[in-house]
């Protein structure tokens, strides 16, 4: 068997075991790939750290374990910096039935993570409220935009030491009459569902999105239109995220990520900053090496075995 028959044949199992190995030995490894943060997450993390923290943060959480290797992080990463911050933060879903659980099984992850870092528990009902699933994301979704107190009517979240208890109740909705009352509406999801809430709620209230990486070529219009204030897209998005969160906009920090559009905004410097984004970035980096790897192999492999052929 020739050379170019050789490149042109090799094992599928061989294949995959590069696979596994390219990317199961990065995520064991301290690889941080430089990075530039793009201008749509930029945008984004402004937005969360100029937000007032006198009013709560309306986030639509419509994400499951099904694009946790994106969503996760990124729901994550925007937690941590709404926490550290002390803003509070109602919570909803029109995407999944699932949804509400998941998200609060990441809040109870996050707590964990701050009381091993010596820092106050993030409490449910005094510091956030699951207001729960709605199906039918479109009707829900204008009925939040036009008549919010109607559309959350009935629902209830645990009060502690109360029982359920109507969220119009918590200390988080106190004076909480409309959608315009937050100051950002955020929508981390993996599905359809910011797009509906661009055309159900754009210019009622800003809004920001995390979305997975096959959604970012369609929020990037809505982002250009400026009918959301930034997003997180993909992988990339979450690995800006926590560079931002590392070492701020236009600081001291010598690694700092420079912006002319702001002044300076602080990072969270000898934090918890690193998360998914931070161990899953080399990994795409070593399988797309590997899959350009194989289309070379696959090519130089045919030029060899027709070269040969015309002899």
């Amino acid at each position: 068997m020739s050379i170019g028959e050789r490149l042109q044949s090799i094992p599928r199992w061989g294949v995959y075991l590069m696979l596994i190995l390219v990317t199961s030995v990065p995520l064991f490894l301290p690889i941080r790939v430089p990075n530039k943060p793009v201008e749509s997450t930029i945008d984004l993390y402004a937005a969360l750290m100029e937000l007032p923290t006198d009013k709560p943060v309306l986030i639509a959480s419509d994400w499951t374990k099904s694009t946790r290797g994106e969503s996760q992080g990124q729901f994550n990463s925007i937690m941590r910096i709404l926490m550290r911050r002390g803003i509070n933060v109602v919570f909803y879903s029109t995407g999944d039935p699932q949804a509400p659980r998941v998200y609060q099984d990441s809040m109870r992850v996050l707590n964990e993570e701050r009381a091993v870092a010596g820092e106050p528990p993030y409490e449910r009902w005094n510091n956030w409220v699951s207001v729960g699933f709605f199906a039918g994301s479109e009707a829900a979704t204008n009925g939040i935009a036009n008549d919010l107190r109607g559309a959350f009517r009935g629902r209830k979240d645990f009060a502690p030491g109360r029982g359920l208890i109507d969220v119009f109740e918590s200390p988080v909705m106190r004076g909480i009459t409309k959608v315009q009352d937050f100051p950002v509406l955020l929508v981390i999801t993996g599905s359809k569902t910011s797009n509906i809430t661009v055309e159900r709620v754009s210019g009622k209230t800003p809004l920001a999105f995390a979305v997975t990486g096959v959604m970012t070529p369609e929020t990037q219009v809505f982002y250009q239109s400026k009918q959301i204030v930034g997003f997180a897209g993909g992988l990339k998005g979450l690995y800006d995220l926590e560079t931002l969160m590392e070492v701020g906009i236009n600081t001291d920090n010598p690694n700092t990520v420079k912006s002319e559009k702001y002044g300076s905004i602080p990072g969270f410097p000898g934090q918890k900053n690193d998360g998914q984004g931070t161990r899953y970035y080399p990994t795409l980096h070593f399988a797309m090496a590997l899959m350009i790897l194989m289309v070379v192999l696959g090519n130089v492999g045919l030029l060899l075995t027709k070269s040969k052929g015309r002899r």
